[in-house]
């Protein structure tokens, strides 16, 4: 196909003088609203890692090699994770095969699993279970709920390089009978289980430190009815520190039982600072060597992560893969902001959509940014939880508003709970123009607080 020719006639020799002199006018304006960069503020980190690559206790990047040499050094490396982010299974299985090329010196032990599944497991390690009848031998829907399919990968790994393990964790409706029991008799509430249950808790519950137990209470007053003081923050206090005394337990029963390095993967907020389950390794196996793994989401490093033990970041943007089918990333505009203190710092963006998923039919596309939730600013994406409770007790549809380009859509993703790609809304994309800015009047939802480690 042929192109008409456009002729341009020559700039004058006034012209070119006009557009210089507007060109030099605009370069003075604009240099004019920049402001000179702070050079006072200490520089966090040296390089921005791309998703799963570590950094050291400096903020300096750390090569692979040199991560496995500093592992090969401690007795236990403590790997933290967020459950349903995406980067981190994948970090974590990384990680593993950095640690499992000296295989013969390496034991693991998963939060995921209880300790009364370890046989299930150990069938499955040596051949006798299959990966698609393990989840039922877990009893994982039960037990953990989590994706199985997330934590598959790591489950493969483990029996590919013949990696022993071991479950952690105490079983769920133990902690929940003795949740229970805590309502009654908050001094000892132990007492009042079964023989059995008994046996399922760590011989020794080991309290918080004052820096952990300043933060459970700050999550704690994040729950409605979890003020500070109350009797259901004596209880939360009470099942955490149950949680991380048995998983460090267990990981030093593993470690003299074996002779091993133990390598123990777990929510980052049993890992992160040292305050979980680092404590109380310290206090069970005094003198051990510890080294911390811990994501890093892009925020500023905190002074939790200065403890005696070895610090390790890996940065892995906060993620969520929904069953909708969309994966939504929390994504730093500026890594190093603290979120807490500039707003702007961060944005969520919908990183994937699932072809045939509810989430496409709702008309959501890749790139697009969050702006809003129910009738909350999207400024984490704790703000889904508390938007998608909102709509769930209202029996409503749970409504987003994205920006797409220079457009703003509403994407109904219809109502929580049902099924289908397109149930609650009409058959076919519903990404409509939002016809109304976002109001700032409108309550901003503060983080929602979830038991730490989850």
């Amino acid at each position: 196909m042929s192109h008409p020719t456009i002729t341009r006639a020559p700039a004058t020799k006034s012209c070119r003088g006009a557009a210089l002199s507007a060109l030099v006018l605009l370069i003075a304006l604009v240099a004019g609203c920049a402001r000179p960069a702070p050079t006072d503020a200490p520089m966090l980190i040296s390089a921005l890692p791309g998703p799963g690559g570590l950094l050291d206790e400096g903020g300096d990047l750390l090569e692979p090699d040199a991560f496995a040499a500093r592992a090969s050094k401690a007795d236990y490396v403590l790997i933290g994770e967020g459950h349903v982010n995406p980067c981190d299974h994948a970090t974590e299985r990384r990680l593993l095969a950095l640690l499992a090329d000296d295989s013969s010196k390496l034991v693991v032990g998963l939060e995921m699993v209880p300790t009364t599944r370890t046989d299930a497991l150990r069938g499955y390690l040596s051949g006798k279970i299959s990966l698609d009848a393990l989840p039922a031998a877990l009893d994982w829907g039960k037990t953990w709920g989590y994706p199985f399919r997330a934590y598959a990968p790591i489950f493969e790994l483990l029996r590919a390089r013949g990696l022993p393990a071991a479950g952690l964790n105490v079983p769920p409706d133990v902690v929940r009978r003795l949740s229970a029991a805590a309502q009654d008799n908050s001094t000892d509430p132990a007492a009042t289980l079964s023989a059995g249950d008994r046996a399922l808790l760590p011989a020794r519950i080991i309290p918080p430190a004052p820096e952990q137990l300043d933060e459970l209470r700050e999550v704690m007053a994040m729950h409605p009815g979890g003020e500070a003081g109350s009797e259901r923050l004596e209880r939360f206090v009470y099942i955490q520190s149950v949680w991380d005394s048995a998983m460090a337990e267990q990981a030093v029963r593993l470690r003299h039982e074996t002779g091993r390095r133990v390598a123990v993967l777990a929510g980052d907020g049993h890992v992160e600072g040292g305050l979980g389950i680092a404590r109380r390794l310290r206090v069970l196996d005094p003198g051990a060597r510890i080294l911390l793994v811990a994501p890093w989401r892009g925020d500023a490093f905190d002074a939790e992560y200065e403890s005696a033990d070895g610090q390790v970041r890996y940065f892995c943007p906060v993620s969520f893969e929904s069953r909708m089918g969309m994966v939504l990333e929390n994504s730093p505009r500026a890594p190093g902001v603290d979120p807490g203190k500039d707003d702007d710092a961060w944005r969520v963006v919908v990183r994937s959509v699932t072809r045939g998923s509810r989430a496409e039919a709702a008309g959501l596309r890749p790139g697009d940014v969050v702006e809003r939730a129910g009738g909350y600013r999207m400024l984490s994406l704790s703000v889904l939880h508390l938007a998608g409770s909102d709509a769930y007790r209202a029996r409503k549809s749970l409504v987003l508003v994205v920006r797409r380009g220079d457009a703003r859509y509403s994407i109904d993703l219809g109502a929580l709970g049902a099924s289908g790609p397109t149930t609650g809304a009409a058959a076919g994309p519903t990404a409509k123009p939002a016809t109304e800015p976002a109001r700032e009047s409108e309550s901003v939802a503060a983080p929602v607080a979830q038991p730490v480690g989850k």
